[in-house]
């Protein structure tokens, strides 16, 4: 837990997992509110932490990322942040101003479209030398 997530949980934080003695144990050395669940007899606790929204996720992911035919795992966090990002858009009452604001913060995407011709030139040039005799 302290090497995966331990850097991610501040103390008015909330952890929902199962009953785990390891994370329960880790859980109250951290001073964190922490819900257990037993899958199989609950769902739900105290009508505000529950375990189907979470498997909703879980389920839509992997239905998202089945047509890519598995990822490397060094290139899953990109993908997971992806989903994420298209599901805060997909929800949006204003899904085309998000996606601008989006584009706007990162300046990156623009320069390269700007020299995709260019990048494009070069390209031909290096393919050119290469084949001439």
């Amino acid at each position: 837990m302290k090497k995966k997530i331990g850097k991610l949980i501040i103390n008015n934080n909330t952890l929902c997992s199962d009953s785990h003695p390891s994370i329960i144990s880790w859980a109250k050395g951290k001073n964190i509110e922490h819900h257990t669940f037993v899958a199989s007899k609950q769902h739900v606790k105290n009508k505000c932490y529950h375990v189907p929204h979470v498997n909703t996720l879980d389920n839509l992911f992997e239905r998202w990322l089945k047509p890519f035919y598995g990822v490397a795992t060094k290139y899953l966090q990109k993908y997971l942040s992806w989903f994420v990002y298209l599901q805060k858009i997909n929800s949006s009452a204003n899904p085309l101003g998000d996606y601008a604001k989006v584009i706007m913060t990162n300046i990156q995407p623009i320069i390269y479209y700007r020299n995709i011709e260019s990048s494009y030139n070069e390209l031909g040039i290096i393919y050119y030398h290469k084949t001439q005799p």
